[in-house]
């Protein structure tokens, strides 16, 4: 059940998301970056045009923007490191502006993170007899959202990846579609 609005994100949005604050890591102000990024930087814009992503804002009905999503498809050695690839659907980036963080109050099933996951989850169901699992990298210190992917059904899988350009490691996590 989604109670939040879902909307493609389009450059006629960028001014809608100029605010938005994933919080002030170096793992969150990367994503947050990269969804306020001009269609000339390296952002979702960019992302949409040259890379075939999809990407989606979520409102309140009041047209509050909560948070985002992405999915996109790539290959994925699956289930062990050394098998052959696979094509996979990838979520690239998705994040809770933080004054929604744990909102709405309530049972963790209606939180708008949860919703978020779910929508993303079942918008790669659709494409589940090419791409037959969903994957996603997350810092390892993020303990909340590694807790929300575990609770999802989102297992970790192969050795973590380092991120060359800022030196974090990041958590692979996967889910068979």
């Amino acid at each position: 059940m989604l109670e939040l609005v879902r909307i493609p994100f389009t450059e006629v949005l960028l001014p809608k998301v100029q605010g938005f604050d994933s919080g002030d890591e170096i793992w969150q102000t990367e994503v947050s970056d990269w969804i306020k990024a001009p269609r000339e930087g390296n952002g979702a814009i960019n992302d949409i045009v040259n890379g075939g992503l999809s990407v989606w804002i979520y409102a309140t009905a009041q047209g509050e923007v909560v948070g985002f999503g992405s999915l996109g498809e790539g290959m994925q050695r699956w289930p062990k490191s050394k098998d052959p690839e696979i094509p996979a659907s990838i979520i690239p980036y998705m994040a809770v502006d933080r004054k929604f963080w744990g909102q709405p109050p309530g049972p963790k099933d209606n939180r708008y993170a949860t919703q978020i996951v779910r929508n993303l989850v079942a918008e790669a169901q659709l494409f589940k007899e090419n791409r037959t699992i969903l994957n996603l990298l997350v810092y390892e210190g993020n303990a909340a959202a590694i807790k929300l992917y575990e609770y999802l059904g989102l297992k970790e899988y192969h050795k973590p990846r380092k991120d060359q350009s800022n030196g974090l490691l990041y958590k692979r996590m996967a889910v068979a579609l």
